[in-house]
């Protein structure tokens, strides 16, 4: 009998639909939406036109923190300028 265990560490889900990255990252769907069409967020989509998208976990969870970073160094910025003024 093959040994499983090696299949079940590859097929673990990664993979979220969009309810539940919703759940799980506690971000609106309507962000993640909107995320994913102007192509913020990776997604891909499954089952043709009526289907539904997937979302990596940790390549999503990457990119929030990638998002959060590049805010930070906005904000810091916008503070650099203001204290010039």
């Amino acid at each position: 009998m093959p040994d499983n265990t090696k299949i079940k560490d590859v097929t673990q889900k990664q993979m979220l639909t969009i309810q539940e990255a919703v759940k799980h990252f506690g971000i609106s769907e309507y962000s993640i939406r909107m995320g994913i069409r102007q192509g913020i967020y990776p997604a891909i989509k499954i089952g043709g036109k009526r289907g539904k998208y997937l979302i990596d976990s940790e390549l999503f969870e990457l990119t929030l923190r990638n998002e959060a970073i590049r805010n930070l160094k906005e904000y810091k910025k916008g503070e650099e300028n203001h204290d010039k003024n």
